[in-house]
């Protein structure tokens, strides 16, 4: 099934920049406008895999020795419609030197690795184009609050990455070559600068939606949100009673520390709010969705 593309008006996307900016601090007007943004049009979208689809993939990853266990495909299950409002998300993932536009301005603390360390520190996450990495949910979200923004609900990061016809990777149902799609594998053994593998951009000109490094979703991560959920056509679904619940997130696309299995766009995977790691950052999306304080 394919999405269903409505045209959408250059004076809807002002209108949208001009709301976006209307009470920011000039630090995040600034920031804001180093950010280049990739226009996704209302309508519907298949999400998630059939049966047949989620028993091939464990199959495949059986084959490659990952380390995901059945359970992790029967949360992509079963496949369903999602119909999402016009929005917008950022081209790149956010990098250290928009991050350190926002820390200098707000006084937040610098990304910290998983037990506790400077990850500015280390040479190998602190190059100015790289993709920010040891932020924890909360830090990911006031970011992208802080730029009148938001993370990418589950479903709007899910639909950037398969598009119209329901790709398997960003860039088509071709498997992923290390150096050519993404970054992955431990090929680099650290994250690349943004923008670098132009072979695995999504057809719309979104980078990095696989690998390189994880991306924070706003959604909390419920393995049985689909059976539950998945039966009727839904609109704009986010899994978020409240903002500050101290639940599991949801995080996709792989990073540069995993194997392919973990490339594929459909695939759905956890981590703690709280915590931060090496190999985890975050893009951002306009405008923002509701949710509860």
């Amino acid at each position: 099934m394919r999405c269903i593309c409505v045209t959408i008006l250059v004076i809807l996307f002002c209108s949208l920049s001009s709301l976006v900016t209307a009470d920011l601090t000039s630090a995040a007007e600034k920031t804001l406008d180093t950010i280049e943004w990739v226009d996704i049009p209302e309508g519907e979208f298949l999400m998630g895999s059939t049966p047949e689809e989620a028993e091939t993939a464990y199959n495949h990853a059986k084959l490659r020795s990952s380390l995901l266990e059945k359970h992790a495909f029967d949360a992509e299950v079963p496949q369903h419609s999602v119909y999402l409002s016009t929005y917008q998300i950022s081209r790149h993932e956010i990098t250290n030197t928009q991050y350190r536009a926002f820390i200098e301005a707000t006084g937040r603390p610098t990304p910290r690795g998983h037990n506790g360390e400077d990850t500015w520190k280390d040479d190998n996450y602190n190059a100015d184009t790289q993709p920010v990495v040891g932020v924890t949910w909360f830090d990911a979200q006031a970011f992208a609050e802080w730029i009148g923004g938001s993370l990418p609900t589950e479903a709007q990061w899910e639909c950037a990455a398969r598009g119209t016809k329901g790709r398997t990777y960003p860039w088509g149902n071709d498997p992923p070559k290390v150096r050519h799609h993404a970054n992955f594998a431990r090929r680099y053994n650290k994250p690349t600068p943004v923008g670098q593998f132009s072979n695995g951009t999504s057809p719309n000109g979104i980078a990095d939606l696989a690998g390189n490094v994880w991306e924070w979703c706003l959604d909390e991560y419920n393995p049985s949100f689909y059976q539950t959920n998945g039966k009727n056509v839904k609109q704009n679904p986010l899994n978020l009673r409240f903002r500050d619940v101290l639940r599991a997130r949801v995080i996709r696309g792989g990073a540069w520390d995993t194997g392919s299995t973990f490339l594929r766009s459909s695939l759905r995977s956890q981590f703690y709010p709280l915590d931060s790691t090496h190999s985890i950052g975050f893009r951002v999306v306009r405008p923002s969705p509701d949710i509860k304080k």
